[in-house]
C-alpha cells in the first residue's frame, strides 16, 4: 500500500510541477536545442596574436557583455558581409576601408563619441579572420583603453545558437 501511495504522490507532484511551469512567466524549457555546456569557454587566439594586444575573450564572455548590454561590439567584416549577418546592435567598421588619414576622427565619428574607456569588443566572421585583431590594435593606438577581441566572431556566434541580426538575405 506505501508503495502505491508514494507512486501516486510522485505522478501527481510531476504533473503538477509541470503543469505550473508551463504557465510561469519564468519557465524552464523542457525540451529544446540548447547551446553545448561543454564548449564555447575557451578562448580562440590567432597565430599572430602578440604581446601587449588587447585581451581574446571566449563566446560566453561575449555572451555575457551582450546580455549586460554595456558592451559596443564592431564587426570589422565588410558591409556587404555585415549586413549577411551580424551580432545584433553591432557597428560596422570595416577594417579595410579604414582611411589612412583622420583615423581618430573616423573612428570618434563611428562609435558615435563614446568615452575612450567604453567596453569595445571587436570581431569578424570567425578563425580564418584576423581583422578584429587589426583593428584593436588601431583602437589601442588611437586611445580606447577597455578593449577585448572575440575571435570566435560571427560564426561561433551563430553555430552555438545565439541571435544573428540580418538585413538582406545572402547564400552562405
Amino acid at each position: 500500500m506505501a508503495i502505491r501511495q508514494l507512486a501516486i504522490i510522485l505522478v501527481i507532484s510531476t504533473g503538477l510541477g509541470l503543469g505550473i511551469n508551463l504557465i510561469s512567466p519564468n519557465r524552464i524549457v523542457c525540451f529544446g536545442k540548447y547551446r553545448p555546456l561543454s564548449s564555447g569557454n575557451e578562448v580562440i587566439v590567432p597565430p599572430n596574436a602578440e604581446a601587449g594586444d588587447p585581451p581574446f575573450i571566449a563566446l560566453d564572455l561575449a555572451e555575457l557583455e551582450f546580455n549586460s548590454g554595456e558592451a559596443i561590439f564592431i564587426d570589422c567584416r565588410e558591409p556587404e558581409e555585415f549586413e549577411c549577418g551580424t551580432i545584433p546592435g553591432s557597428i560596422n567598421i570595416p577594417f579595410d576601408n579604414l582611411p589612412e588619414e583622420n583615423l581618430e576622427n573616423y573612428i570618434d565619428s563611428a562609435l558615435g563619441g563614446c568615452a575612450r574607456d567604453k567596453l569595445l569588443i571587436s570581431f569578424c566572421s570567425g578563425e580564418e579572420c584576423d581583422l578584429s585583431l587589426h583593428l584593436a590594435r588601431n583602437l589601442m593606438a588611437i586611445g580606447y583603453t577597455n578593449l577585448a577581441i572575440f575571435f570566435g566572431g560571427s560564426r561561433e556566434w551563430e553555430r552555438f545558437g545565439l541571435n544573428i541580426e540580418r538585413r538582406k538575405n545572402c547564400k552562405k
